[in-house]
């Protein structure tokens, strides 16, 4: 039976790509020309993008209780490797937009509830790829950690 670690760590990233799959899905609705569908669509990718949010956080509180400390390092028995390296350069742009965009994915929500279409639109040409850019490498992260092992051998030590 997988441990609590490895279930936060698989939820979370199960989350990331239902978010992608509703993002992908209001972006195509928006293009045909549906805005209740987009809107519907977009509203479900928000609220599982808030549901990714509280269970990454609880996944941080989980490893800081269990081991004393809120992140799983890639592979750290070995040095410096290709797959490491690009590990590596898929996760700092990640957090880093994934910081950036979020206020920005809040103004861009504000904006259509207010009715400010053409605001929400000049927002959303750059937000909505930083967002799909977030949530698919979220879930890279994610494959890194677990098909390297990396999540198991954590996940090994947490009693």
């Amino acid at each position: 039976m997988a441990s609590t670690t490895e279930l936060l760590s698989r939820s979370v990233a199960g989350l990331n790509g239902l978010a992608t799959v509703f993002l992908l899905m209001g972006y195509l609705r928006i293009k045909a020309g549906d805005k209740i569908g987009h809107g519907k669509a977009m509203g479900v990718a928000v609220l599982i993008s808030a549901l990714f949010l509280a269970l990454y956080l609880a996944s941080k509180v989980h490893l800081w209780v269990a081991l004393g400390r809120t992140n799983i390092l890639y592979r750290p028995e070995v040095g410096l490797t290709w797959d490491k390296l690009l590990y590596y350069v898929i996760l700092f742009p990640h957090i880093l937009l994934a910081i950036v965009v979020t206020p920005f994915i809040v103004r861009a929500v504000w904006l259509a509830r207010q009715g400010r279409f053409e605001d929400h639109k000049r927002l959303t040409r750059w937000v909505f790829p930083v967002w799909v850019y977030v949530s698919v490498t979220g879930v890279l992260v994610w494959a890194f950690m677990e098909f390297s092992g990396s999540l198991a051998a954590v996940a090994a030590t947490v009693k």
